[in-house]
């Protein structure tokens, strides 16, 4: 018994796929969903560099306490979506969450004296084919890898369609 399958690409359902926002989209949700919940156990574990250094309140009161870890609201709250990774606004609500990411800041205390916050990246993935956190190869990879397979097969679903369904419907 000889069993033929045969495909039609679709090209237009392919242009369809690399129209610039719905592969962002596909990008987005294949990607932040792993990455955000990465981030967070790369925080929650304590893994953020520079580490506290030791005349640090936080520190002092607690040997353990980690970078980016005060209240908890930042990780606990990394989340993936559509639009890419988001987290819920600091509750102190003065310094966003990203200024940890870009430079090194200067933050006023309530009693006025300044303190030198250095740069901090948390988010765990590859930015223009560079890692953003050395060390984190291995959980980047994975994602990474996961991810491709998944897109691949949506890449396949979306260009061919069977033939026998064409003949089906007709």
């Amino acid at each position: 018994m000889k069993i033929d399958v045969k495909y039609n690409i679709n090209f237009k359902k392919l242009e369809k796929e690399f129209e610039s926002n719905k592969l962002f989209k596909t990008v987005n949700e294949g990607l932040s969903h792993k990455v955000a919940e990465t981030s967070s156990r790369f925080i929650l574990d304590g893994k953020v560099k520079p580490v506290l250094p030791k005349t640090n309140p936080r520190k002092r009161k607690d040997s353990n306490a980690r970078p980016l870890f005060d209240t908890g609201n930042l990780a606990n709250s990394l989340k993936g979506s559509a639009r890419g990774i988001t987290a819920n606004k600091p509750k102190n609500g003065k310094i966003p969450y990203r200024s940890h990411r870009e430079s090194s800041y200067t933050w006023k205390k309530a009693d006025g004296h300044s303190v030198n916050v250095p740069q901090r990246e948390f988010i765990v993935a590859k930015s223009q084919g560079k890692l953003l956190i050395r060390g984190t190869s291995a959980l980047v990879d994975k994602i990474y890898k996961e991810f491709q397979d998944k897109f691949v097969k949506l890449l396949s679903k979306a260009l061919r369609k069977r033939r026998w369904k064409n003949q089906r419907e007709n």
